[in-house]
């Protein structure tokens, strides 16, 4: 069936934001007088939603609070986010080729907006956009993946998850969606491989290799899960 959607997470996928977010729940923990987790801990986590991250680390914050106080941080050292390279640019042209484009982030929805504009993204680009605020259930369930599908009017047979954590391909995998594995995150690829994962891109900029053929189709080979998106992206070519 043809591919007629792509559906990107944000940190790591779309902005190499992971170690700005590690450094600022560290930073805001030890403000707090909190427990400072360690880096593992803290990426373990990523796919969850914002109150969902917190609440694990730290059963009895409130994640308002924790909130406020990153956005207080943020404004007062003028933290930005990095920019996955070639990204902007491979929306674009993805666009262009007539694919629909979705967010799905367990970011709360001001910061996934502003963050995303500030970095200069079009967020015209987006047919849909479904962070951490907009279901009740968060990933790994596949309720945010599914409301994406749904405000995109397609079909998950049609749709392509890019994630860079395991809460994302587990998300990807409840809501039957295929999955595309990126490096930019903190998963290696030896990870991704050990987690049944076959569509492997070094990161979002390899998506500007698509063919300029529009009719672009998925098949399944010898009745493995692994789908080819025929011309289109070059799955587990990274290095």
């Amino acid at each position: 069936m043809k591919i007629s959607a792509i559906i990107f997470d944000v940190d790591g996928v779309l902005l190499d934001s992971n170690q700005m977010m590690i450094d600022l729940h560290r930073i805001i923990a030890k403000k707090m007088n909190l427990r400072v987790p360690d880096k593992k801990e803290i990426t373990s986590l990523w796919g969850k939603s914002f109150p969902e991250l917190i609440t694990s680390i730290w059963s009895d914050v409130d994640p308002k609070v924790f909130k406020k106080n990153v956005v207080d941080c943020i404004k007062k050292e003028k933290i930005s986010c990095p920019v996955v390279k070639a990204s902007k640019e491979t929306l674009k042209k993805l666009k262009k080729m007539g694919f629909k484009l979705g967010i799905v982030t367990g970011r709360p929805m001001d910061f996934t907006i502003d963050h995303m504009k500030n970095s200069g993204f079009d967020l015209k680009l987006f047919d849909a956009i479904v962070t951490g605020d907009d279901t009740k259930n968060h990933k790994p369930s596949p309720d945010p993946i599914l409301r994406a599908i749904n405000l995109l009017k397609v079909k998950p047979e049609e749709t392509v998850y890019v994630g860079d954590s395991l809460i994302d391909l587990e998300s990807a995998k409840r809501a039957k969606v295929e999955f595309v594995g990126v490096l930019t995150g903190d998963v290696k690829k030896e990870e991704w491989k050990k987690n049944g994962v076959k569509n492997i891109i070094k990161s979002v900029a390899d998506l500007k290799k698509i063919s300029q053929n529009k009719n672009l189709s998925i098949k399944q080979k010898n009745s493995s899960s692994l789908f080819y998106l025929v011309l289109v992206f070059p799955f587990s070519s990274s290095s």
